[in-house]
């Protein structure tokens, strides 16, 4: 009997059952992170707490659902067809829960939200998809382990099946649905896959006519309705405007609202855009190019489309315009619906000549286009939204200022903007500005600040003058509406300025910005978190004061006390305890490491945690196999392996400045960083089962599973809100080794 044989006894499950189950809990992972995130404009720092809370419900499903469900599915296989198809319904169900919770909790749409009211909400609406599925799998292992001739050969195969079956559905997520359905409408489809797998190849007293034409009618009664709930429920996220575009995209789902002749472009939750709103283009454009002497290249980082080039091109001296666009999609969608004149070519992304200066739409990275050597230019103009999210977060870092430096001819200049305040700096504010100065600082030798509603950074190395913007305005003759001779002496009056700088220094002390250790995006939300009135906000700032460690050794101090007093049984839940705990806390970095290097997270978190399952399928089939010759030394050296895993990724994260590599050959290490992962996490787990099971008479197959989870759920907790923005990258690795080590050493014999 080969292992991937699965005998059937009767009416038994079948790995296609399981295989699906694998898929539907990948889409419902990938679409609830994804629709969460948008909830909280794109922060991913919360992305640790939504997988904690998944695993926490799955975990606890499997404990309790399986004491109360699983010896009833032996008697009756229906218990798991019935089970299997509420998990099914409840994904697009649950997708819909998510958008009227938005609607209610995020007010007006576009900003982040209270965030202890919203993160109680994330967690609890994915309930009761995580208890039913974790109690499914408990099922699922119970029915496999009769043919199996007992409980850890079943719990191995089931493990190992659904993990295949998460691969499956990353790529199918990934490659055929994303692109041409949105989030929704995949959920009801990988629904319909669930439903009629077990509807129609599960035995069952109802005929298999029948079965096949109750499943013909599901499918199309989800064909009809799909797309009429879809847009129901993103009218609902916005409620007073118009919707005249809605699109899933790979950063994020697109919206394009109307409302009292503005046109509003979102993504991801945030706010891009607007048309027409020629105050912000001309001085997001203009303050800049007028501190040069005379700009011949300039390149926009975002800001081209709403009128931002045609702008930039009423400079005489301008020769070559680069405007650089992310999406591509949200790129067409704009030439699409604005106004002719109002967002750059209507033929598409392409060059252009406009009078003597040559206009050029490039859809890419603004990081990845200058680490590829471009012809250097005068001005550099950034345009995104604030960096609550690490996403946006990676223009504002040191290596980024570094590259940008790097991208400039002599004399040439970096300008971006953030929202501010005319005539109050809150403290949390303040932080924010002062991060930002003094991260400047630290790359260039002249940074000039300007005041306002926002607040303009400018950066080069050669001297800037304010007074030379009113100057430069009429000397080169531009037309404007909003920034003129009336404008331009008030906003950036001597006592406005003198303002702004006074704040700045009295901020006291604030960390720099980069990518191993995003302090702005931690100081971006502890400041959107005041102006929303969240009452958690203050445990937060409580943490800024800490030295970066103190949060890591604390943490590792509790885990030491427990570990040095845990014997038997408990011994061996704590082991895996502590295993789950550092192989997702190890993810995590792994996935925040990669959005601060790729700003492709929302669109990768899909493979790489499909990659993951993958390596932990691999991991735990080689395991099994050999499970009857694995002793402890065993698991110390796949703890030992851990400790080296976690040194690499530090040493590769860190060679990622120097080296410079483009997209994709950076990705795929990354990629290999989550299966060897995963690979190690799943090795470790059968050999526990098959050598601790058998000596607690009367526990639940999944008993083990949902202590793996819940090291997760606890890494997930305290991992990308506290542990990453604060330590870093160096820190949290080094916090994983340790536990490895400490569980290596102290816990592993003691079972």
């Amino acid at each position: 009997m080969t292992f991937f044989s699965l005998p059937v006894k009767g009416d038994s499950i079948k790995p296609i059952h399981i295989l699906v189950l694998g898929v539907c809990a990948l889409l419902a992972q990938a679409i609830f992170l994804r629709e969460v995130i948008s909830f909280f404009t794109g922060t991913e720092l919360v992305v640790g707490i939504l997988i904690a809370a998944w695993l926490f419900w799955v975990g606890a499903g499997g404990i309790y659902g399986g004491r109360i469900v699983a010896p009833a599915a032996r008697q009756d296989r229906t218990v798991f067809v019935w089970l299997a198809i509420a998990v099914a319904c409840l994904l697009p169900l649950t997708t819909v829960a998510i958008r009227i919770g938005r609607s209610i909790l995020v007010r007006p749409p576009g900003e982040l939200p209270k965030l202890a009211p919203s993160l109680l909400f994330s967690i609890f609406v994915i309930a009761p998809f995580g208890l039913i599925y974790g109690t499914l799998y408990n099922v699922a292992s119970r029915l496999v382990a009769e043919p199996m001739k007992g409980l850890p050969g079943g719990i191995a195969r089931v493990y190992i099946w659904e993990a295949a079956g998460t691969l499956a559905g990353a790529v199918l997520f990934s490659v055929v649905l994303l692109p041409l359905i949105s989030q929704l409408q995949a959920a009801f489809a990988v629904a319909f896959v669930v439903i009629a797998a077990v509807l129609v190849s599960v035995p069952h007293t109802l005929g298999f006519v029948w079965r096949l034409a109750v499943t013909i009618l599901i499918g199309i009664a989800i064909v009809l309705s799909a797309a009429r709930i879809d847009r129901w429920s993103i009218e609902a996220v916005y409620p007073g405007y118009t919707i005249e575009r809605y699109l899933s995209s790979r950063y994020g789902e697109i919206v394009a609202l109307s409302t009292e002749g503005l046109l509003s472009f979102f993504s991801g939750g945030g706010r891009l855009f607007s048309v027409p709103e020629p105050e912000v283009a001309e001085e997001v454009v203009h303050i800049p190019m007028l501190l040069h002497p005379q700009p011949r290249r300039v390149l926009l980082i975002g800001g081209s489309l709403g009128g931002g080039w045609e702008e930039a091109v009423k400079h005489p001296s301008l020769e070559h315009l680069d405007c650089l666009e992310l999406d591509g999609r949200l790129l067409a969608l704009a030439i699409d619906l604005v106004p002719e004149g109002t967002a750059g070519d209507r033929n598409g992304p392409g060059v252009r000549t406009d009078r003597k200066c040559a206009v050029r739409f490039v859809i890419g990275d603004g990081r990845f286009h200058l680490t590829g050597g471009p012809e250097p230019y005068d001005i550099i103009i950034v345009r995104t939204p604030p960096p609550v999210n690490m996403q946006w977060n990676r223009y504002y870092t040191r290596e980024f200022f570094d590259l940008a430096k790097r991208s400039l001819r002599p004399g040439g200049v970096l300008a971006f903007t953030h929202p501010s305040s005319e005539n109050f700096l809150s403290p949390s504010l303040t932080r924010v500005l002062r991060s930002i100065e003094l991260t400047l600082e630290g790359v260039f030798t002249e940074v000039l600040l300007l005041p306002g509603s926002t607040t303009h950074f400018i950066a080069g190395n050669e001297r800037l003058s304010r007074g030379a913007i009113l100057t430069r305005l009429i000397e080169r003759g531009i037309e404007t509406r909003y920034i003129n001779e009336d404008f331009l002496p008030f906003r950036f009056s001597p006592e406005r300025v003198d303002f702004l700088n006074s704040s700045l220094e009295g901020a006291g002390a604030v960390g720099i910005n980069t990518d191993a250790r995003p302090m702005l995006t931690f100081y971006e939300l502890l400041h959107e978190g005041r102006r929303a009135g969240s009452s958690i906000i203050g445990v937060f700032e409580a943490l800024i004061g800490l030295p970066p460690v103190m949060p890591a050794l604390a943490l590792f101090g509790v885990i030491l006390v427990f570990g040095l007093v845990v014997r038997g049984g408990a011994a061996a839940r704590m082991s895996i305890w502590m295993v789950g705990f550092g192989s997702f806390l190890f993810q995590l970095v792994v996935l925040l490491a990669y959005q601060s290097f790729s700003g492709h997270l929302y669109h990768a978190i899909v493979i790489l945690t499909a990659l993951f399952m993958a390596g932990a399928a691999a991991g735990a089939f080689l395991s099994h196999r050999a499970s009857d010759r694995l002793r402890h030394y065993h698991l110390r050296m796949i703890h030992l392996s851990f400790i080296g895993l976690t040194l690499l990724l530090i040493g590769w994260f860190h060679a990622l400045r120097p080296l410079g590599p483009s997209l994709l050959p950076g990705s795929v290490v990354f990629m290999v960083f989550s299966g060897l992962c995963g690979f190690l996490t799943g090795a470790y787990y059968p050999v526990v089962v098959r050598m601790a099971l058998p000596r607690e008479p009367g526990a639940v197959p999944a008993v083990f599973y949902a202590w793996d989870l819940f090291g997760a759920c606890a890494a997930g907790l305290l991992g990308g809100i506290v542990l990453f923005p604060i330590t870093g990258v160096t820190g949290t690795a080094l916090l994983v080794s340790g536990i490895h080590a400490l569980a290596g050493v102290l816990v592993v014999g003691r079972w």
